[in-house]
């Protein structure tokens, strides 16, 4: 070596700095990193796993803005205005304001594990096999009641009748009554009901009667008739009736946000209450009853989501963020957390096992509602106040509800529109390790998440009609990944004052036999570009050209194909003007 020549090398990378200067970076921070790996193996650039297909055919519909599954293996994509199960279409005409929500639930007594359709057009439940109306309408006809032969019943009585939906002997749910019979006095005889009108809902399979005592004017259980009748008869002794009727067995509101909490279904963005927290009977997802809800904050600020953390119910606005304390038998309450954040990125709230995690415009923060937020995007904020940095575009505000965003396997995922996005539509996504602190990006066109846990997998929601698997295969769907990585700028022991001559530079790498290209920057100057091949690791140093004469260098790696390329560091050898 060269007396005189000093090596200064760059490795140990663990993720992206858009906040400080390249020549200020922190050893192990790089200015730019796309498409790069940098959990996997702390401190080596390796090129991200690709996506495959999930289906092998396309939706008609090509935005898919909302995935889910039930745990025995049926998936729904929200497209468009078109909701899918396992891509047919079950159900159209879903409103256009283009905010839908799926949750599921298994009510008591039911076999079934049904999915739940929140949306401002519909409300509707999904069993695997048919889409069904989320509730029951009562039934309007009014029943008529005659005195019948011989039997036990003295007295006057009056009668009502619900629809309801049973699972073998139990009952799963029920609508609210029908209009009250005209009394009619019996004596020592018993009571025909008829005029018994069936309900055109399929989810129907029983009448419920119900009858008061003697002179009474509670109505109590009688018995269940099967759905094809049109007519009854009641025996029972009074002392031999059930129970109470129930008269606030409503259906849900519309509201386009659904999550369950405390064995309840809670609803959130009713369009005409757009402050009201909604939520079902415990176990009873189909009846939610008028006094049921919440006011919360005003409808100048509508709440936007909700979730379920830790006991907790949580809700979010625009402004700020409620926690929900309190069960069904002795009401709920809100309470405003301690960090007045809110979100206008409803679609990308999610859930972790540290917190709930959330953007807002002055970054990515993490809640336990019970004590201020803690911000995790410190390193990339420049993308949030609208700065271009390291030629990476900021956010696009304006298409903040196109944001998703999932946690799988140590990772934040947080998929965005830029402002270099040509269509609206998602074109990065923001990745996080919660092992290194440290974030970089990928550039897949989701516009939503899903992890799927019962087989291991990060599903995103495509733009051409297609549900993808994150993390898995070499390719993207067939086509090749482009990996850009830039380091940050070096300047040696002496600084960056001092002028220096640069000879070699030093890779250490594995490109798997295919090409990666190394373009060696000096001020900000492309002065050569090296094109590396090897088969497997190996560290070689690469000469410069004459007169590469400056003060700060780096080093941009480039690689489009499918290879899991790897670059353990990168060095250059210069010796300072002066040395002898």
């Amino acid at each position: 070596m060269q007396f005189g020549v000093k090596p200064q090398q760059s490795a140990g990378f663990l993720g992206v700095n858009l906040r400080q200067e390249r020549v200020s970076l922190a050893d192990g921070d790089v200015a730019k990193a796309i498409n790069a790996d940098l959990h996997s193996q702390p401190g080596t650039l390796v090129k991200r796993l690709g996506r495959t297909r999930q289906f092998s055919t396309a939706l008609t519909d090509l935005l898919i803005r909302r995935l889910a599954k039930v745990n025995n293996g049926r998936r729904y994509q929200v497209a468009g205005r078109t909701l899918y199960r396992d891509q047919v279409a079950i159900l159209t005409g879903l409103s256009g304001n283009m905010v839908t929500t799926l949750q599921t639930f298994r009510p008591l007594n039911d076999t079934t594990l049904w999915m739940y359709i929140a949306d401002d057009a519909v409300m509707r439940k999904d069993n695997g096999t048919t889409a069904q109306a989320w509730g029951i309408i009562a039934p309007t006809a009014t029943p008529v009641i005659v005195a019948g032969v011989a039997g036990s019943l003295t007295g006057d009585y009056r009668v009502r009748y619900t629809y309801i939906r049973k699972v073998g002997t139990a009952l799963v749910s029920e609508s609210n009554p029908s209009p009250v019979s005209a009394a009619v006095t019996l004596a020592a005889q018993v009571l025909d009901i008829s005029s018994l009108v069936p309900s055109t809902d399929g989810q129907i399979t029983h009448y419920r009667i119900y009858r008061t005592a003697a002179g009474g004017n509670t109505y109590l259980f009688d018995q269940d008739v099967a759905i094809a009748a049109v007519s009854a008869t009641s025996t029972q002794a009074d002392t031999a009736l059930g129970g109470e009727l129930e008269t606030d067995n409503d259906g849900p509101p519309l509201c386009s946000w659904v999550f369950e909490h405390q064995e309840s279904l809670f609803l959130c963005r009713d369009a005409a209450n757009p402050h009201y927290l909604w939520w079902s009977k415990r176990f009873r997802p189909d009846e939610v009853p008028p006094d049921n809800f919440l006011e919360i904050g005003n409808p100048n600020d509508p709440l936007l989501c909700g979730l379920s953390f830790a006991g907790m119910g949580a809700v979010f606005n625009r402004l700020t963020k409620y926690r929900i304390l309190g069960n069904v038998t002795s009401g709920f309450t809100a309470v405003e957390a301690p960090s007045h954040r809110g979100t206008p990125a409803y679609n990308a709230v999610i859930k972790s096992e540290y917190g709930i995690i959330f953007p807002a415009r002055d970054g990515i923060f993490m809640t336990n509602l019970s004590s201020v937020d803690v911000e995790l995007s410190d390193a990339i904020e420049p993308l949030f106040f609208g700065e271009t940095k390291n030629d990476m575009a900021p956010i696009d505000w304006s298409y903040a509800d196109k944001m998703s965003a999932a946690v799988y396997k140590g990772r934040y995922y947080l998929s965005y529109v830029s402002t270099a996005s040509t269509t609206g539509e998602p074109d990065y996504m923001a990745v996080y390790s919660n092992d290194t602190k440290k974030w970089y990006f990928y550039t897949h066109p989701v516009r939503s998440l899903l992890v799927e846990e019962d087989v291991d997998a990060l599903v995103g929601g495509g733009q051409s009609g297609r549900s993808v698997v994150l993390e898995d295969g070499s390719s993207d769907e067939g086509s090749d990944v482009t990996l850009t990585v830039d380091t940050k700028d070096y300047v040696g022991e002496e600084g960056p004052n001092t002028p220096k001559i640069f000879h070699r530079v030093r890779v250490d790498a594995d490109t798997q036999s295919d090409d990666v290209s190394l373009d060696f920057y000096l001020d900000d100057t492309l002065r050569h570009t090296y094109t590396f091949n090897s088969t497997s690791r190996v560290s070689r140093e690469l000469p410069l050209p004459e007169g590469c004469l400056g003060y700060r260098w780096r080093v941009t790696m480039r690689y489009t194909g499918t290879a899991r390329v790897r670059l353990y560091d990168v060095g250059a050898f210069y010796l300072p003007l002066g040395a002898i």
